[in-house]
């Protein structure tokens, strides 16, 4: 069976092409790389970020996804997570996105493009 990316229990526009993975580490003030190259680092936590992207999304599709995930506000995405080799639900925002108007006629709205990083709350 196909599983499918969700965000608030909510089946979103599914992407085409593969959902983007990465591990975003945050370090301390006080790491440093000396002169020479040498790195002293502190990390402190690691989350997940995951990349949207999806094209020639309909215009309501869009606009639900972007009521579910604009405004900074946490939302809940159940997805398959590497880090943890399985399916699972967390808790994840939005900092930034773009999208790309394909066309206005009437009734025939659409976006060209749509993407965003959805970053994990919790680490890992």
């Amino acid at each position: 069976m196909q599983r499918k990316i969700l965000i608030n229990d909510i089946e979103i526009f599914q992407p085409e092409k593969d959902l983007g993975y990465n591990l975003e580490t945050t370090f301390s003030s006080d790491s440093t790389r000396t002169m020479d190259g040498r790195g002293f680092f502190t990390p402190l936590f690691t989350v997940e970020q995951l990349s949207y992207s999806a094209s020639h999304v309909p215009a309501d599709k869009a606009a639900e996804l972007l009521q579910l995930v604009a405004l900074g506000e946490s939302f809940n995405l159940t997805y398959f997570s590497p880090y943890y080799g399985a399916w699972r639900t967390g808790e994840f925002y939005v900092g930034k996105g773009s999208l790309s108007i394909g066309t206005m006629e009437e009734d025939k709205e659409y976006m060209t493009s749509i993407s965003f990083n959805m970053t994990g709350v919790d680490h890992l």
